[in-house]
């Protein structure tokens, strides 16, 4: 890119044209992005930030960082322009949208009355989007544009002597072309026609690979790949893979679109994998692709069922009343055993977890992965070892949003049953990480004496990889101390520590070497995991 293109491409998304409209009665705000023709619907003028939330965090084909960045730009620097039709011709083709559908947008407002505000502000947005047809195609296609432009994400090269590099390349490096990325593919035909031959060797080098001979259907991989490499990276302008690792993101979100299933992430998790072990990509960039897919697919599978009118409006209110009241009595039913629970469309996930100690301050936190497989006890058991605990105490986790209470069988005591009882008592040992979802927010609770406290997170779920699971990928502070009196204790350690001026028996007691809270080792921990596996 140029820097002329540099420049223009810092200004998009900031103007916005306002135009109220009435519909049946009621006041709405039409605000229209000046460059794309982008559309957020409103009651409220001050709702604004909320509903372009909804809008923009629908839209899978960006990435979950592009997502976030593209909304601090946003908010931050809005500018309004009232009064706009002149200058806006995006405002005159929504309102003529609004008149031509009344039935159907009638049929959204009766189906979404139940939603929060905001939430059906932002369907009723994306809903007129695509009743412009081909017109709203274009929209879409032109903000997702200017985001890639605007915050691409950035392709890292391993660590010079990165062990993993094993596989000697038979294609050039892309990046070799790399003074080309941006210009007009019609005006380089001849890089383009390299470019092409290259990837073509690359394919060919990855599917007589280890881990292309993993792909069952080559056929079908080198068809995905083709597409994406030759056809779609390279309509147009010159993108080369190691551009913009967002683009993998829209060129799934286009073979969904194309109702095509969920194949191409195991195909793109390889071949990723592939790239890495030839020192094209690092070894990371593997696990932000099948995040970024995982992501577009539960993004794109929750708004196929959000937008399911007909399936709405099937249901009576007296059908939508007991619906809710057979939730209610499945979730709190008092002492009902799900031990046997296990959901096994979820089994051959990878679940992030992301635990906390909590009232502790400096933070002390892991972030790990673990399969949806995995006996939920295992899940206690690492979280117990990452922390440095010795399993002498008992323990249990709660899930709030759900009503299960896991413990070990040999645990539980009816007398001492979180929330009076209110709960349901899972085993431990027979329930699986399965019966979790992305977004449980889960408490653990270790040594009811000195009462260690971790807030749990299930952060996403992943398609599951080749490798050793559970595994560490992001630790603060070393952990709790056994028997120093919980929170409290390690405060006051903490600050003794920090000071200089411990209690030599404290010392003594820790085995004649002080710890550091402040220093972790995550290959140490990974170390322990693999020994408490065995």
């Amino acid at each position: 890119m140029t820097n002329e293109k540099g420049a223009q491409a810092r200004k998009p998304l900031k103007t916005w044209f306002i135009s109220p409209i009435n519909v049946e009665g009621q006041t709405y705000y039409l605000h229209v992005e000046k460059l794309t023709g982008l559309l957020v619907i409103t009651k409220e003028l001050s709702s604004f930030t909320e509903v372009f939330a909804g809008v923009l965090y629908s839209m899978g084909f960006l990435t979950e960082k592009q997502q976030d960045r593209i909304f601090d730009r946003v908010v931050d620097s809005v500018q309004y322009r009232y009064n706009p039709d002149e200058t806006s011709s995006m405002i005159a083709v929504y309102k003529q949208c609004i008149h031509d559908h009344q039935a159907e947008i009638t049929k959204v407002t009766k189906a979404g009355v139940q939603l929060p505000e905001d939430m059906f502000m932002s369907d009723l947005s994306l809903f007129l989007i695509t009743m412009l047809g081909e017109q709203g195609s274009q929209v879409l296609n032109h903000f997702c544009q200017i985001v890639n432009e605007e915050v691409p994400i950035k392709v890292a090269k391993p660590r010079s002597g990165a062990k993993y590099c094993t596989v000697k390349p038979r294609f050039r490096d892309p990046r070799d072309w790399q003074e080309f990325t941006g210009e007009l593919s019609t005006d380089n035909p001849t890089v383009v026609t390299a470019i092409k031959k290259n990837n073509q060797k690359m394919i060919n080098h990855f599917l007589k690979s280890r881990d292309g001979e993993m792909i069952i259907n080559h056929g079908a991989a080198r068809a995905v790949l083709e597409g994406y490499l030759n056809d779609y990276l390279l309509h147009e302008q010159i993108r080369l893979v190691t551009t913009n690792l967002a683009l993998v993101n829209v060129y799934y979100c286009f073979i969904l679109m194309a109702g095509q299933d969920d194949f191409p992430i195991e195909v793109f998790e390889r071949f990723f994998t592939f790239l890495s072990r030839t020192g094209i990509v690092s070894q990371a960039t593997t696990q932000h692709v099948v995040d970024n897919m995982q992501g577009a697919l539960e993004t794109f599978d929750l708004n196929l069922g959000e937008t399911s009118g007909d399936q709405i409006t099937e249901l009576s209110d007296d059908e939508i009343d007991q619906l809710f009241t057979d939730l209610q009595e499945f979730n709190h039913q008092e002492g009902q055993d799900r031990s046997q629970s296990i959901h096994p469309e979820r089994l051959g996930l990878t679940y992030e977890v992301t635990v906390t100690l909590n009232d502790f301050k400096p933070l002390m936190s892991r972030k790990f992965y673990i399969a949806g497989d995995q006996p939920i006890a295992n899940l206690q058991a690492v979280i117990i070892e990452i922390f440095h605990g010795n399993f002498e105490h008992m323990y249990d986790l709660v899930n709030k949003q759900s009503g299960d209470y896991f413990i070990l069988p040999d645990f539980i005591d009816e007398d001492f049953l979180p929330g009076g009882g209110k709960y349901n008592v899972v085993n431990a040992e027979a329930a699986t990480v399965s019966m979790l979802n992305k977004g449980d927010q889960l408490v653990f609770h270790y040594d009811y004496g000195d009462d260690w406290v971790f807030n749990v997170k299930i952060s996403k779920t992943v398609a599951n990889y080749v490798g050793y699971q559970p595994i560490v990928v992001d630790a603060h502070g070393y952990g709790i101390i056994e028997g120093i009196g919980g929170v409290g204790g390690l405060e006051n350690y903490y600050q003794d520590y920090l000071h200089g001026r411990v209690d030599p028996a404290i010392k003594e007691w820790l085995g004649g070497e002080l710890i550091d809270l402040d220093k972790v080792d995550i290959n140490e921990l990974n170390h322990q995991l693999r020994i408490l596996e065995e």
